[in-house]
């Protein structure tokens, strides 16, 4: 009794650690769970078919990082752009898959990254009425609003933003320089998957 209570006095004075769960605590035992997808897979997978390519207008299709952060940190709004998202990469690929030259026995790439995009669709949170009513909202905002700096706009005025750009996207999909920017943007995706509309693991 006496070396117990020694042992928790060096702990408390002296800052010896204890085991901790690093995982998650059920039952009183430690679980570790799977993630619901590893993205550096994706990632990989991605540099062997991603384009390096300058935008002959400058513009990219997914918004710059620092504003797209602000939509990740959104559970609603990021969910629901992220479908749109995958919606088009997926497209693409789609599209693309008879251009991309596979030597003999190599892994053809561009299928398995169709199928990741499968996997990633599930692993997004799923808000189908709070989807609809961004969606619409998106629809109908028009470039004759007064404009904002993109810098200057809040979380829900970004993923309108992102909605439309990404549906012109979609509307000009079988333009070359539309998928040659897809293919280029392809490489960063997966920055863009990890948010609160992304699933950490497959029991979320």
């Amino acid at each position: 009794m006496a070396s117990a209570l020694l042992y928790y006095f060096l702990i408390l004075i002296f800052g010896i650690p204890m085991h901790e769960c690093t995982a998650v605590l059920r039952d009183g035992k430690c679980v570790i769970e799977d993630p619901c997808f590893d993205l550096s897979m994706m990632a990989k997978l991605a540099k062997h078919v991603s384009k390096d390519v300058t935008p002959e207008d400058g513009e990219k299709i997914l918004l710059r990082h620092n504003s797209f952060d602000k939509i990740r940190k959104k559970k609603n709004l990021h969910s629901c752009v992220l479908q749109k998202i995958i919606d088009l990469f997926q497209d693409v690929l789609d599209k693309t898959n008879g251009t991309y030259v596979q030597e003999n026995g190599e892994i053809n790439h561009h299928i398995e990254l169709v199928h990741i995009m499968e996997q990633l669709r599930n692993c997004v949170y799923k808000k189908k009425d709070r989807c609809k009513k961004l969606y619409r909202m998106s629809d109908i905002t028009t470039t004759s609003s007064p404009v904002i700096l993109e810098k200057k706009m809040n979380p829900n005025q970004l993923a309108v933003l992102q909605l439309q750009k990404l549906k012109s996207a979609s509307e000009r999909v079988s333009d070359v320089h539309i998928q040659e920017k897809v293919m280029d943007e392809l490489k960063t995706l997966h920055l863009y998957m990890q948010g609160k509309g992304f699933r950490k693991n497959t029991n979320d």
